[in-house]
């Protein structure tokens, strides 16, 4: 038979098949033994997955913050501590700040007042597309201790002003008193009464001034914040002094760049702030220069410059500027700026002073800002 016949190439076929068919036996144990390592694997994974997922739930439950996870507006979870924050907090439920919390004077800082406590809280949300961790946390202690910081250096500040207030009081109070004495004396005419009696009341009234900025200077915490914007704050801060610009040939420029910011504050108290240190730059601007007010927004912050074009501030005059009683003129009290560092301060925000390159000083006032209008 010869080598190409029909049967010896189904034998051939027969061999090919069988050599495959081993082949595809083997392969098959093989994959068998990897997916039997792989279910042993996946296995493994999962128990640490599900250790992992314990740790985590332990972690987050044990968190003082409160957490929750939102996603599309929608509360998939949250831990005990969110709870107490929020009690009517629930899975699958629209996620929204409850209606009773207020804002406070910061960035996602609210207060939330019960029949007997009042309660800081701080709110921060971190967002990855269509979801977000939202942080709830309590900072009622953290700005207890701001108060009580501000509270011991103004009793501080104090205890430096009593030199201060006995030289503040005694000439103005003198001079009361010697004006008083002539409208007791039947000698003098009716014409002059009357003048001593302007003069006196002109000298109570200054002693009246200086104690009601004393007043402000040790004036507790605001107690009636509201939103305010910051243009309006430095529209009517500009209006209080642009009168007496005006009178002196000074021109009083403005350059907002803080349209729709928002800030919590007592309102009167900030604008006084404000008033007090223009009134600073006046005092030391001459006819024909300029006070240029400016604002610019920060990232959770909003800061204000006011510049004046006078003689800049003495190097020995730096570090006590803000200090009762700092005065380098013969008829200031040194009260104005010290009530207005008081003032923003008290409001969580920051001044700051520094000479320009150009000549005259810069006042830098730093203030935190709520959301946009």
């Amino acid at each position: 038979m010869s080598a190409g016949s029909p049967k010896t190439s189904k034998m051939e076929v027969t061999q090919d098949l069988e050599g495959a068919f081993e082949l595809f036996v083997e392969a098959s144990k093989a994959l068998e033994s990897q997916q039997l390592v792989l279910q042993a694997q996946l296995g493994e994974l999962s128990k640490e997955l599900v250790e992992a997922n314990a740790r985590l739930s332990s972690l987050l439950n044990s968190l003082p913050a409160g957490v929750v996870l939102v996603e599309n507006g929608i509360v998939i979870d949250f831990n005990p501590a969110a709870q107490h924050f929020i009690p009517e907090l629930e899975r699958l439920a629209p996620w929204s700040t409850p209606k009773h919390w207020k804002a406070s004077n910061g960035p996602g800082q609210f207060l939330v007042s019960t029949e007997n406590t009042q309660q800081y809280l701080q709110l921060e949300e971190v967002q990855s597309g269509l979801r977000s961790v939202i942080q709830i946390q309590d900072i009622t202690s953290a700005i207890a201790n701001h108060a009580e910081k501000e509270r011991v250096d103004r009793l501080a500040a104090m205890g430096k002003m009593s030199a201060g207030i006995a030289h503040q009081l005694r000439t103005p109070l003198s001079t009361a008193l010697l004006y008083a004495s002539h409208l007791s004396d039947a000698s003098i005419s009716e014409e002059q009464k009357h003048t001593f009696a302007q003069r006196l009341k002109t000298q109570l009234m200054n002693l009246e001034k200086l104690a009601g900025n004393m007043l402000l200077f040790i004036k507790e915490r605001p107690k009636q914040l509201s939103p305010v914007p910051v243009d309006t704050l430095l529209n009517e801060a500009c209006e209080a002094i642009g009168a007496l610009c005006e009178s002196q040939n000074i021109t009083l420029k403005r350059d907002f760049q803080s349209a729709g910011i928002v800030i919590n504050v007592e309102k009167q108290s900030m604008v006084s702030a404000l008033v007090a240190i223009l009134e600073n730059a006046l005092q030391v601007t001459q006819s024909g220069q300029i006070i240029e007010i400016s604002s610019k927004s920060l990232p959770g912050r909003v800061q204000i410059m006011i510049d004046d074009q006078g003689p800049g501030i003495a190097p020995d005059m730096m570090d006590t500027l803000f200090e009762p009683f700092s005065t380098s003129r013969i008829t200031g009290t040194g009260l104005g700026l010290s009530i207005a560092r008081t003032a923003i301060e008290s409001h969580r925000g920051e001044i700051a002073v520094s000479n320009r390159d150009g000549g005259g000083a810069r006042f830098t006032i730093t203030l935190p800002s709520l959301t946009e209008l």
